[in-house]
Formats: C-alpha cells, structure tokens, sequence
C-alpha cells in the first residue's frame, strides 16, 4: 500500500463547521449542540484560515446538520468562488431538488449524505443496512441528475452492523456510475469500563456529558482491518491501495483506501497503490496541491495503462479483456473508479489520542488548527483528553 505524503500544513482537505443543531441522532457523533448556527462572516474567516494554513484543494462543510444551516448555499458560494471544491456533509432529511439545484448553482462539489441503521430516523426505524439501500439509492439518483456533482455516503460501523458490511458495499459496487465515495465509519467512544478516568490539561473530567461512550471497549474497539476483512471474504481481491497511519500508534490504519475499477455491469477489480502514488505526485507537481480522489470518476479505459506499473490495475485490466471476449458489446462499456473509505477515528491508546496522521479533516478553531474530530473536547473541556494512567 501507498502512504499518503499528506501533512499538517499540505493536505488536501480541510473542514468549515456552519452550525451544532441537527435533527437526528447518529451513533458515535461526537458534536455536542452548544452554540447553534455560527455567524457567516466566522464560517467565511474560518474557511479562509484553513486555504492558508492547509494548502487545501477542498472544503467539508459539516456540523450539526449544514442544511438547516440558513445560508448554506452563500458557504458554498463562497467557497467555490475561491478556487475551492465545497463538499457538504449531511443526514440528507432537508435535501430537496430545489435546495439541490441551488446548490448545484452555487458550485457544490460534492455531497455525502450520513445513512445507517442505527440512526433514528423518522419512517425507517429498526430497519436493516440492506433495507437502507432503499434511501441510498434515491439520494444517488437525486445527485445524478444534478449531472457533474459527485455523490458519497457515510456509514457507521458497529458490532451488529459489522456482517452486513458486504450488503452495503455490494450495493456501491452496483451504482459505480452513480456513487464515487463511501466511507465505512467504526464506531468509537470513551471507554467507560471500571477503572478508567480521563483529563484535560491535568484535571480530570466529568466524562458524563460526553454523549459518546460505552461501558463495554468491545463495541467500540473495531478496527479499520476488521472492516477490509469482511470486505475481502465476500468480494476477494479487494485489496486497499492507499493508507494514513495513526499519531501514537504508526501500526495502526486509521485510513484505508480501497478503489474498485468497473462499470454497472461488472466489477473489474482495484487499483492499486502505485496508481494512487502518481496521482498524488502528478496533481502535487502540475498544481501544487494534493488530491483527495482522482479528478473524474469516469475514469475511462486509459486507466488500464496504468497496468504498466500498477499489478492491481494489471489484474483487472485482465479481467477486462477476458469480459470482452465473452461479450465484445463490453468493450463499450463506461468504466469508472469508486473510491471506499475505511475509518478508525480518533481512540485513546496507552493513554494517548491516536490521530490520523496527515488528518483530512482539520479545522480552524480560535484561528489555529485542530483536527475536527477534537473540536468538542476543547468546547467542552479546553483542549484533548487523555487518559489519567494508573
């Protein structure tokens, strides 16, 4: 696998809070509804902060839930009318085709929308992860016929949900054309087994008002290599390409990429590292930032060029021509690029928070940065917590 070359002060992503309200509850979500929406001109300064400090090519609009956010389409404007791609993050129960054509107007890059069984969501309550591809699939084609933004979705990964991870993907791996992103979330939390105490710059906490915890570590202990586990004995060969190791453990995977190479019809197989490692080094050297993702999703077949230097691509590009000879009518197939995204978010290990290093998803809080996933942890408590050892 490659290594992603991202860093503090050169990555490609960073991350705009517009508001801490929302409407629905998520497992695992870590924003606390302290401030309610944020003034404009500080989403604005905020998002200037992070261009200059970060070297970004993208913006994550998130909160709280960004389209109850009143002037979400003015963010996004503005974020596009910097040169930057806007991205919103969102539970997707306010999106509507005419919010959605605003958006589109304003320059929307693309939107994920938070999709998982264990959220309560009016009308599909109790309903499994295979049954929720039902919502999924009228987001996407919600987002296909606004023609040229990308789609994505994120899904919280638990104990119970873990085996129904292949129906997911099997679903994603159908709409190659339609969805460009998902990113499979392990649930983490603090850990309140006996014993456990946790502090903030030497003074321990009231871990009560943290609204994500659990007394049991195995429910929030799942790792990124789990997931791609499971993925693996039901899709063989669906090795990951790309990685972020972790801040205080490096043998850990915070961030797994893993990218299949097909169309509607068939699923070829992956790219690899290597294909990834000249993406990276080719946009860094023609525009002097770093990409997250490849440019267009309709890839096309000049990926298969890259089996040259890429076994992974060499292998579907294999598979390919084998399609081919059984069904010349395959040959005129669209072949796409569909990116999975496998997350271990911020844990506390021996004692000390294990961050993405390289973080995608850093933010501007009091005009320094800080990884989003922390910006709570200094609301509530003044800076990160760690565990009182011993």
């Amino acid at each position: 696998m490659y290594k992603f070359p991202w860093s503090r002060t050169d990555n490609p992503g960073a991350w705009a809070e517009v508001t801490d309200e929302c409407d629905l509850y998520c497992p695992g979500c870590y924003r606390h509804r302290l401030e309610g929406h944020r003034s404009l001109d500080d989403v604005k300064s905020d998002i200037l902060r992070c261009r200059d400090l970060t070297n970004c090519s993208r913006i994550s609009i998130a909160g709280g839930e960004p389209l109850i956010y009143p002037q979400i389409v003015e963010v996004v404007d503005f974020i596009f009318s910097h040169h930057l791609q806007p991205v919103i993050f969102t539970n997707g129960n306010n999106f509507t085709q005419e919010l959605a054509l605003e958006l589109k107007k304003a320059g929307i890059h693309q939107i994920f929308f938070h999709v998982d069984s264990g959220q309560k969501r009016p009308g599909w309550e109790n309903r499994s992860e295979s049954d929720l591809n039902q919502l999924r699939q009228h987001y996407a084609d919600m987002v296909r016929n606004l023609r040229g933004v990308q789609c994505g979705f994120n899904v919280t990964i638990t104990r119970r949900t873990l085996p129904e991870v292949p129906m997911i993907v099997g679903w994603v791996r159908r709409n190659i054309d339609k969805v460009q992103n998902v990113s499979l979330i392990a649930l983490r939390g603090l850990d309140l087994s006996p014993g456990k105490k946790y502090m903030v710059n030497g003074r321990v906490i009231d871990t009560t008002v943290w609204q994500s915890r659990s007394d049991d570590p195995h429910e929030i202990t799942i790792t990124s290599e789990e997931i791609s586990e499971v993925i693996e004995q039901q899709f063989p060969g669906s090795n990951p390409a790309a990685y972020l190791s972790g801040t205080a453990r490096p043998e850990t995977y915070k961030f797994l990429i893993l990218l299949f190479l097909g169309s509607p019809y068939m699923t070829y197989g992956v790219a690899g590292g290597k294909a990834v490692e000249l993406n990276e080094a080719l946009t860094h050297l023609r525009k002097g930032q770093y990409i997250a993702g490849f440019p267009n999703p309709q890839i096309g077949k000049k990926v298969f060029f890259l089996a040259l230097v890429d076994t992974e691509i060499r292998r579907a590009l294999g598979r390919f021509l084998g399609a081919v000879l059984k069904n010349p009518s395959r040959l005129l197939d669209r072949i796409y690029i569909q990116c999975i995204n496998i997350q271990q978010p911020n844990e506390i290990l021996e004692g000390e928070a294990n961050l993405c290093d390289g973080c995608l998803n850093q933010m501007a809080y009091r005009g320094e940065l800080i990884p989003s996933c922390l910006l709570d942890e200094y609301r509530l408590f003044g800076g990160p917590i760690v565990e009182v050892k011993g």
